[in-house]
């Protein structure tokens, strides 16, 4: 039964981050569409925190469902030492001061797999963001430097 509740939360996890991504994904593509991306590192720097903030938000969130499932089977008395042991789990740390009872420690182990799928994510999405702006920033470069020369498109051209 454990492991079937578990496995559900799993997958509202999942579809949480998903959404997440899904928003932030969605905001990038309308700051490409209004031409809103400046080649700044403040620019970059605002953007990245942003992202950040907003991933880590969705993680927290997850974490948060989990420790409120904990509570809701009663194997903490606060909401607190829910959310730490939660926390914990959710990252991998496995600290071992808290534990759950016998009957529902099946859940710590799904929530850690939960965790190892939601903060790859969250790294590969982070990753991708940077890329994005890495890969735009030297498109710039490049354009600019061509036009400078005076080789324009035809040296573009000839290195692609």
């Amino acid at each position: 039964m454990y492991v079937l509740l578990g496995s559900g939360m799993l997958v509202v996890c999942m579809a949480i981050q998903v959404l997440v991504v899904s928003i932030l994904l969605q905001g990038l593509n309308a700051l490409v569409q209004r031409n809103l991306i400046k080649q700044t590192i403040g620019f970059a720097w605002t953007l990245i925190i942003a992202v950040v903030i907003v991933l880590f938000a969705g993680n927290l969130l997850q974490a948060a469902l989990w420790a409120w499932m904990f509570l809701a089977f009663q194997e903490f008395k606060d909401f607190g030492t829910a959310f730490y042991h939660s926390l914990v789990n959710f990252s991998t740390l496995g600290y071992g001061d808290i534990v759950m009872s016998d009957e529902r420690r099946i859940l710590g182990a799904l929530q850690a797999g939960n965790g190892v799928f939601m903060l790859g994510l969250t790294t590969s999405v982070l990753y991708s963001f940077v890329s994005e702006l890495v890969h735009r920033r030297r498109h710039t470069r490049k354009a600019k430097h061509a036009s400078s020369d005076g080789t324009g498109a035809r040296e573009e051209k000839d290195s692609s």
